[in-house]
């Protein structure tokens, strides 16, 4: 039940007063006569996930170029919907360009998941995304996409059982408080 008055704002931030972290995974705070434990590993998620989110309905994705560039050899099935739907890919965050019949290189990754496995990401995306037994049928692949890439950004959360410093945790409770719904 949360309170009349809602802890995770602005306004409030100056009144609360950061304890710890238990577990390595729960931040206490206390605020106000009550005491709050925020789960890291959920909290950063949400973070992941809004952020993400917006990028994609607004069209203004953000990318981090690797080096070395991942390169691709896929299946018939795989190749023809990674190039019926390269527009979709580069709205996301990937530049992929066509290096053959079935091969590709990936030069740029989305920026909001920097914790994942690229290569893995990509293989996941394509495989689920345009899978033969019709998980996706009737929506287009950028539809497609951009749900993975949101399901993705749990895997990219700090998880439980990681320590995180005073200043760690603050960073990120100043980016749940960015959010419309930190919650």
């Amino acid at each position: 039940e949360l309170p009349e008055e809602v802890f995770l704002s602005k306004k409030a931030l100056p009144q609360f007063r950061l304890i710890g972290q238990v577990f390595d995974t729960y931040w206490m705070i206390e605020y106000k006569d009550a005491l709050y434990l925020i789960d890291q590993h959920a909290a950063h998620e949400k973070v992941n996930y809004e952020r993400l989110l917006k990028r994609v309905r607004e069209r203004r994705p953000e990318s981090q170029y690797i080096y070395p560039p991942i390169l691709l050899s896929l299946g018939m099935r795989e190749a023809r919907a990674v190039t019926d739907n390269l527009s979709a890919f580069s709205e996301l965050g990937f530049e992929i360009e066509e290096a053959g019949e079935r091969d590709f290189v990936v030069r740029a990754v989305p920026a909001d998941l920097p914790e994942l496995d690229k290569k893995e990401l990509l293989l996941e995306i394509i495989d689920e995304a345009f899978d033969e037994t019709g998980r996706g049928r009737g929506r287009t692949g950028y539809e497609s996409i951009s749900d993975k890439l949101a399901s993705m950004s749990c895997k990219a959360a700090v998880k439980g059982n990681n320590y995180l410093s005073e200043a760690e945790m603050r960073e990120l409770i100043g980016e749940l408080l960015t959010l419309d719904n930190p919650y």
